[in-house]
């Protein structure tokens, strides 16, 4: 189930996120769900085996923000962000398979009156529940955020360090399907037995949809673009509701039906 979101100043001002946003995004999702579910999906999640999934994902924002080049209030230079985006409004789409995760999100998001945002207060304006579309065994997807998928090495010196894979390299495609499976079983309850998938790039370049995205301080590598996605409906349906690759939860791995265009 999806919604589409779109907040508002309360005080007629335009909003200002850091240029890494993903983080405040996340924490304003936090602050939105009940107590009792906030703390339940932070502290806890969704286990598979070691690995705990909070199974909610988010795009970027949707508008597209002015680069601001005037000197920024002393409340945002403290914060440690020097490059700043002001939007108008602020809207985005968030995801769970779980009803109840969104049913939440939207049903405490109408009943507040207003949030604070990085210091400023918004207030939700609209809220639209997105129709799921039909999905065929093989379809091209756009990401509205964009995908990552990493694997954890130590190093010789016993560190451990992230490797993120390229959309182009082999071992890309198979994360995400063994990603997918896991996302699976927790929303049916069962193995996805004979389940595949595959995601091949499209629209695509190594260098220009590149994004590295600061969270929380962490550069994390991810890749937008236009893909092609094969395989199972059921595993398919999962990755667009819960969300494709890994760091879901973060703001990566929204996709949508790409029917052409720009």
């Amino acid at each position: 189930m999806r919604l589409k979101l779109t907040y508002e100043s309360v005080e007629g001002q335009k909003i200002m996120l850091p240029v890494h946003y993903n983080h405040i995004i996340q924490a304003l999702i936090y602050t939105t769900f009940s107590p009792l579910l906030a703390q339940e999906i932070h502290d806890e999640g969704f286990k598979f085996g070691k690995r705990s999934f909070k199974m909610f994902t988010f795009s970027r924002v949707l508008e597209k923000g002015q680069r601001l080049n005037a000197k920024l209030p002393d409340t945002f230079v403290k914060n440690g962000n020097s490059k700043y985006l002001s939007f108008k409004t602020l809207t985005f789409y968030f995801s769970s398979p779980f009803d109840e995760i969104v049913t939440d999100l939207g049903e405490e998001g109408l009943k507040k009156l207003e949030f604070n945002l990085f210091g400023q207060k918004i207030s939700l304006s609209r809220l639209e529940i997105v129709v799921t579309p039909t999905f065929n065994k093989k379809i091209l997807i756009r990401m509205l955020s964009p995908v990552t998928i990493h694997s954890t090495l130590l190093k010789e010196d016993g560190k451990k360090m992230h490797y993120y894979f390229k959309p182009v390299e082999k071992d890309f495609s198979r994360l995400i399907e063994e990603n997918a499976k896991k996302k699976f079983v927790l929303i049916n309850k069962r193995l996805p037995d004979r389940m595949a998938l595959t995601i091949k790039p499209y629209k695509f370049s190594v260098k220009q949809n590149l994004c590295i995205i600061l969270f929380k301080g962490t550069p994390v590598e991810a890749y937008t673009g236009i893909y092609e996605l094969s395989g199972s409906r059921e595993l398919i349906a999962a990755t667009y509701e819960a969300g494709l690759g890994d760091r879901n939860p973060e703001g990566f791995g929204m996709w949508e039906i790409w029917k052409g265009g720009k």
